[in-house]
């Protein structure tokens, strides 16, 4: 944990109407991807993302767990994709666990505009919220993957269907009451799960370790338990030092932090211990005087275990420490 917040901070201080949506028909769309898995016969072949069956699936080439790959949907004539079906990984029978699956990523418009996306690791399909807007492609840029980490690189990014939902009207107001910049990333938060709901103080503790640790905050070490706060508040006087002898430490004492595009989602519950996901973007300002010399949104995908005790909900640890669920 010390060197995740350690990278986090000093990056910091270098940076100082609608028809009802339904199922596409056969239309003329040609898929593109970044790479291919090497195989005889092209069993993991592109095609595969558009043929009706979640049985088969696209298996990305290249080096690396698969972030940065993509998929490009070039269309014959402008249409209006309002919602985008991903059948995550390789949903053929046995094969799930074995290939990676997309975590997070962003659809990427003709018109520079970037949005977010969050799936789960699950099979099934989940449904990501398009702009509904008329276009003649789409890219689906891939930015996190489950599992995490280059630790078994050699497993590859697998998505088995795409399933398109058009829109054949325009939106109330039509598309220029969209009012979004000519380009951009536009963050969005991660969709709620009404079957993963986290209590409202732990949703509020997660929200203030955010916001602590952005801004060196003093109490920092009181979010965790007792028999971890020693250990976390050594490491983080430690950062804070760093920080002093940069000059960047007033700075980032005084971050703004906005957490409302996060998200939180129950991961495992046992008895007084809970496994949280907390995923999504958070916008940090640093002020400097009467301007901002700082303003940018941060994105994080970190799973809490947090225990109950006399004070309440505390955090016990971070994904990548040793984990208490066996």
């Amino acid at each position: 944990m010390f060197q995740r917040i350690a990278r986090f901070l000093l990056s910091l201080a270098c940076l100082i109407g609608l028809l009802a949506a339904s199922p596409a028909p056969a239309m003329d769309v040609t898929v593109t991807v970044s790479s291919v898995k090497v195989d005889f016969g092209l069993p993991g072949a592109p095609e595969n993302l558009l043929d009706g069956d979640p049985g088969t699936a696209w298996i990305g080439g290249g080096i690396g767990p698969g972030r940065g790959q993509w998929i490009d949907l070039a269309f014959g004539v402008p249409v209006r994709v309002e919602k985008l079906g991903i059948f995550n990984g390789n949903q053929a029978e046995g094969e799930f666990e074995r290939y990676r699956r997309i975590r997070s990523g962003r659809i990427i418009y003709p018109d520079g505009i970037e949005t977010q996306f969050w799936l789960r690791d699950e099979p099934g399909e989940q449904v990501v919220v398009c702009r509904g807007r008329p276009f003649k492609s789409l890219r689906i840029q891939v930015d996190e993957v489950f599992p995490k980490g280059d630790r078994t690189s050699k497993m590859k990014l697998a998505v088995s269907e795409l399933k398109l939902y058009l829109s054949l009207t325009a939106p109330p107001g039509g598309d220029e009451a969209e009012n979004l910049p000519k380009s951009g990333f536009i963050p969005a938060p991660p969709p709620a799960d009404p079957d993963r709901i986290v209590p409202p103080e732990v949703v509020a503790l997660l929200r203030e370790f955010y916001v602590r640790q952005t801004s060196l905050a003093d109490d920092y070490a009181e979010l965790f338990a007792k028999d971890v706060r020693d250990r976390n508040d050594f490491r983080f006087e430690v950062l804070k030092e760093m920080q002093r002898q940069q000059g960047t430490y007033r700075l980032l004492r005084d971050a703004r932090v906005d957490t409302s595009n996060l998200g939180f989602e129950l991961v495992e519950k046992e008895g007084d211990w809970l496994k949280v996901r907390a995923f999504g973007t958070y916008r940090v300002q640093v002020p400097k005087g009467d301007r901002i010399i700082l303003d940018k949104n941060l994105e994080d995908d970190s799973t809490f275990v947090l225990s109950k005790d006399s004070e309440g909900w505390r955090i016990v640890e971070l994904e990548g420490e040793e984990s208490l669920f066996r």
